[in-house]
């Protein structure tokens, strides 16, 4: 939010105090309470939801590129942990499909950064003391490129569904549509496109679906972890 200069005409000031708050509520509307329905992540869901996904990417290529000992797997859970505490303290929109966390979705606003002391609130220093350094460097450099990628191919504000996770147990019985299509509808409501990664060939065909299209395929330097990079751009409402 810019601040206006005193000696601005007071009219200008007014304009200008009354876009930056229009700004701030569109951001803040972008994850409502209420999305169909699917369930906002509240603190007492954290653990419940961490489960979930670690459940999901328990045998994920990224997994297998993040922890190569598949005997620490089972740490995977405090990863996904941190995560879920840092959109609740930044405002982010995680949404799971009913208490009982069967399934989750985090999306991530472009232009909506966390500071450092979100971080360390979401418990990123013990991040190291559950996984070990070599999960936290290797993390570090997916998260760094995964985030120059995303400047190169999706440079406008844009929509990212970081995780996508649904219980082993309940794949495959709609969940994943259950939580990807109200936030597509929304999208397409305020025409702002969407981004994702997957490092599942087997994955893409299900985005597909949801009107995602493969933009860039590549694999992550000095490994062979094949990434695939796909958008959706916004649609008419009833296309969906």
């Amino acid at each position: 939010m810019s601040i206006v200069p005193d000696n601005q005409p007071s009219k200008n000031r007014e304009m200008n105090f009354m876009s930056s708050i229009r700004g701030v509520l569109t951001g803040i509307a972008m994850f409502p309470d209420k999305l169909d329905n699917l369930v906002p992540l509240s603190p007492e869901l954290v653990k419940p939801a961490s489960i979930t996904c670690a459940r999901a990417f328990a045998d994920d290529e990224t997994t297998r590129f993040l922890i190569p000992d598949a005997t620490k797997r089972d740490k995977l859970r405090f990863s996904f942990e941190y995560y879920l505490n840092l959109t609740l303290i930044s405002g982010r929109g995680t949404y799971v499909t009913s208490p009982k966390c069967e399934g989750v979705a985090m999306w991530f606003e472009s232009e909506k950064k966390e500071s450092f002391f979100d971080h360390l609130r979401a418990g990123f220093p013990l991040l190291p003391l559950h996984a070990g350094w070599g999960f936290l460097l290797r993390e570090s450099q997916l998260d760094l490129h995964f985030s120059r990628l995303r400047r190169e191919l999706a440079p406008k504000r844009h929509m990212y569904l970081g995780v996508l996770a649904v219980e082993p147990a309940y794949q495959g019985q709609g969940f994943a549509s259950k939580l990807v299509r109200p936030m597509i509808k929304r999208l397409d409501e305020e025409k702002m496109p969407a981004y994702l990664e997957t490092q599942n060939a087997r994955n893409m065909e299900m985005y597909r679906g949801w009107g995602f299209e493969l933009i860039k395929e590549e694999t992550m330097p000095n490994s062979s972890l094949k990434l695939f990079l796909m958008l959706r751009k916004s649609q008419e409402p009833t296309l969906i």
